[in-house]
């Protein structure tokens, strides 16, 4: 199925363009968060005319993401787990460990798991 991209979608494409999805990826998806419409013609056309203020939206989220991002920049999280001896840890660190351990977040930065993007720790 092909769809017109409103917003980036990582691994997939930038705003605008056009790109060819699995349908159930665009029906499950895509779809129901707007992050996408089908391409048709009308879309198309649409999408056109309303360009400048879907840039524009985005620049304002991309801004408002920034700022939120700032104060926690370089913050270091410290968490205690088991591990054998060879460093190889016996759970895993997830987002919801990290999200726990932020005692020191300033007040104004609202903690979404969803929005944390972690890569997987298995040894130290």
């Amino acid at each position: 199925m092909e769809v017109i991209l409103l917003e980036r979608v990582e691994k997939l494409g930038q705003m605008g363009e056009v790109v060819n999805v699995k349908t159930g990826f665009a029906r499950n998806y895509l779809l129901p968060k707007k992050k996408a419409v089908r391409a048709t013609e009308d879309n198309r056309k649409r999408f056109d005319e309303q360009r400048a203020q879907l840039e524009a939206t985005n620049l304002a989220q991309k801004a408002e993401a920034e700022r939120v991002a700032e104060p926690l920049d370089g913050m270091m999280v410290v968490l205690i787990r088991q591990a054998g001896e060879s460093g190889q840890l016996y759970g895993s660190v997830n987002a919801r460990d990290v999200a726990e351990a932020e005692d020191e977040t300033p007040p104004e930065v609202e903690q979404d798991r969803g929005k944390a993007a972690l890569t997987e720790l298995s040894s130290l």
